[in-house]
């Protein structure tokens, strides 16, 4: 019976992950499309990042853990102030962190919605590098990372 448990674990597992990235992603091209335009210029194609910009890959599934962090990648300037509307930043960072998150995304994720990026908007962050060592720093602080 374990021997069983042990594989059909995974498949169920990855149906419940095919779920949540449908409900997430509603058009998966269009997300794309938008990273590829509005967002791969600093975080790259693979999410590595640059210099100045810090990767994503594999790191992004930690900010929802906490919700100042989830609050952060839509308040970063490149969100806050892109010209996609609520439901396509929704959309595309939902993408992002499927696409990128890797074992970071927490098994309890919920993807965003268009009226909670539409209020985390209007709050944009001036200090962006500063606020995110603080957030890392917490997020290590409460065993998030």
């Amino acid at each position: 019976m374990k021997g069983l448990v042990r594989k059909l674990l995974p498949l169920v597992l990855g149906a419940a992950a095919l779920q949540v990235s449908a409900a997430a992603v509603e058009n998966e091209q269009r997300a794309k499309y938008n990273y590829q335009m509005f967002c791969q210029g600093c975080h790259t194609i693979d999410g590595v990042g640059g210099r100045s910009v810090p990767k994503i890959k594999g790191f992004i599934g930690h900010f929802p853990k906490y919700q100042k962090g989830r609050e952060y990648l839509v308040r970063v300037p490149g969100s806050a102030n892109s010209v996609l509307d609520d439901a396509q930043l929704a959309e595309v960072l939902n993408w992002m962190i499927l696409t990128f998150g890797e074992n970071s995304i927490p098994s309890d994720w919920k993807p965003y919605e268009a009226k909670e990026v539409g209020e985390y908007r209007q709050d944009p962050l001036m200090e962006v590098l500063d606020y995110r060592k603080l957030l890392v720093k917490e997020l290590m602080a409460m065993g998030k990372i």
